[in-house]
């Protein structure tokens, strides 16, 4: 029996006419990446990587992306990733968020990404008398213990 090996993507899709919500269509998305990677490394690399790619996880809200395709043509996609500036008739970035071999890590790495969102976010929002009164909560809490 043979073991297929299998990279997953984690990207970003970001618009770049800032549509506030993009509306995945998986085929649209698996033709656009089977097209670039054609433009990029001709007929050979569309055809290495057409075997197992594949879109395991898509949000339209936080616009996410985890692609799955083999190991070994991964670094073709891979290549192509940067260059992609339209899905469909959309014009998109496509970021790169992290590449793994289980969609385990891909979780992971995306839990990561969002909590560094977030505390950014987040730091807009906070004031002096707000920090002082989280300070004086966590000590008095620790006491507790």
């Amino acid at each position: 029996m043979v073991r297929f090996k299998n990279r997953y993507f984690s990207v970003e899709v970001v618009p770049v006419d800032n549509q506030s919500c993009l509306k995945f269509n998986k085929y649209e998305i698996m033709q656009g990446l089977q097209n670039w990677t054609e433009k990029i490394h001709g007929e050979f690399g569309a055809a290495a990587i057409r075997n197992g790619l594949d879109i395991k996880y898509s949000d339209e809200n936080t616009r996410i992306l985890i692609i799955r395709t083999r190991h070994g043509p991964h670094r073709l996609l891979a290549s192509t990733l940067p260059f992609i500036s339209n899905i469909g008739k959309r014009k998109v970035q496509i970021h790169g968020i992290y590449t793994g071999a289980t969609m385990t890590k891909c979780f992971r790495a995306l839990k990561a990404f969002h909590q560094e969102r977030l505390g950014d976010a987040f730091k807009n929002f906070i004031t002096d008398e707000i920090l002082k009164q989280s300070i004086y909560f966590f000590r008095s809490e620790s006491t507790w213990s």
